[in-house]
């Protein structure tokens, strides 16, 4: 029968509602499917106000899905905006794997009717060529973010996706290159010879493309995390009842719980008695002014992020800080003060922010940070004023 006789929730959205709810009394492959399940859950107080209590419980699926459907505390309007933003490149990457599979075969002509079909769906803008050629662009960038500098002085334009990406590399680096290639006055071959010549120029396409791809990764997780998971052992049971081993988002870890560390393992010790907080300081080498015009309000990767566990304003410092500080960190940093609004809608609808602190070359600043997939919402929800990995605006209808 179900492996859950109960379960106790709690429900931001409806979306989540049913999600959740699902994992309860599931029945599918099981010999016994009569047994009931219960399961409570906690919702907005507007709910109540918004009459959830008038709920005909007789009713089954139908009523319950009626009325949650009328509750708009329930609702997520960031998400039909996402749906017609860049997570349209959630669809094109499968599809663009099929499509290769499929190449000089008669069915690969319903590669684009099928993207159209879900475009009708979820209301995108733009057709199957433009996200076609978007991840080209970033599967380029996934090759050669992996592909050693000396390699990619020779092998650049045989990687897949490899020009599109180098297009993508000088029209943020070279504009006005760009201009001359549109207009056939020159050509993406000639900086065969650049790369071939100058390693130091062979080195920056490859960062590039590293911050290009981290820039992105969020979209295409299952769960939403910062970091990498890492593995923990629960030997007093605070997270896990049979097994003591588990893995589990750093985030949560350095503000939760209480834990020793060495070298192979982290093992929880306790739950921490007051929640810490986590504050950002990125070195940015460079002044004030060319920080706020090339990487403020542009969603990116950052490279020289540290991260400063606190309680009570006071420095907990952990070894763990400095292992996952060598990864990339996504995400979009904004003025604080001028966005004071939108950071406050962006909180109640889950979408979370840090303080940073950037330390320029003449100047020292402290601004809101949107890490992750949260940085990517953030830009789906107020996307009018900030910018993509390629200086390119974030469509929204």
């Amino acid at each position: 029968r179900q492996n859950l006789d109960w379960l106790i929730f709690s429900s931001k959205d409806r979306f989540s509602f049913w999600q959740r709810i699902g994992r309860v009394g599931r029945v599918l492959g099981k010999s016994e499917t009569n047994i009931p399940s219960q399961a409570i859950v906690y919702l907005s107080e507007k709910a109540w106000d918004e009459k959830i209590t008038s709920l005909d419980t007789s009713g089954g699926r139908k009523a319950l899905k009626q009325t949650l459907n009328n509750l708009a505390c329930l609702n997520r309007p960031f998400l039909d905006i996402y749906w017609r933003s860049e997570a349209f490149l959630e669809i094109a990457r499968p599809l663009l794997e099929i499509e290769s599979l499929l190449d000089n075969l008669p069915a690969i002509k319903f590669i684009e009717e099928l993207y159209e079909t879900m475009r009708s769906l979820w209301g995108g803008k733009h057709n199957w060529n433009y996200y076609r050629y978007r991840m080209k662009v970033l599967q380029g960038a996934e090759h050669i973010a992996k592909t050693p500098a000396k390699e990619l002085k020779k092998q650049w334009k045989y990687i897949k996706g490899g020009q599109a990406f180098v297009k993508t590399f000088i029209k943020v680096y070279s504009p006005e290159d760009v201009q001359l290639i549109k207009q056939g006055k020159t050509k993406i071959e000639q900086y065969e010879k650049l790369f071939k010549e100058n390693l130091e120029q062979a080195q920056k396409l490859k960062q590039f493309a590293k911050i290009y791809t981290a820039s992105y990764t969020p979209i295409f997780q299952f769960r939403d995390s910062l970091f990498e998971n890492v593995k923990i052992y629960d030997p007093k049971g605070f997270l896990l009842d049979e097994s003591d081993e588990t893995i589990l988002d750093p985030i949560h870890l350095l503000r939760y719980y209480e834990f020793a560390q060495n070298k192979d393992s982290i093992e929880i010790i306790a739950r921490a008695k007051e929640i810490y907080q986590l504050e950002f300081n990125l070195r940015f080498f460079g002044t004030v002014e060319e920080f706020k015009n090339t990487k403020l309000n542009q969603l990116t990767a950052w490279e020289n992020c540290h991260i400063t566990r606190k309680i009570n304003n006071a420095i907990a410092p952990i070894a763990l800080l400095s292992e996952i500080e060598k990864q990339l960190i996504p995400g979009i940093i904004i003025s604080t003060i001028a966005n004071q609004g939108i950071i406050i809608q962006l909180k109640k609808q889950g979408i979370a922010s840090f303080p940073i602190t950037v330390s320029c070359n003449d100047f020292e600043k402290q601004y809101s940070f949107f890490p992750s997939l949260s940085g990517i919402l953030a830009i789906a929800m107020y996307g009018k004023s900030l910018k993509l990995p390629d200086g390119e605006d974030f469509y929204i209808i």
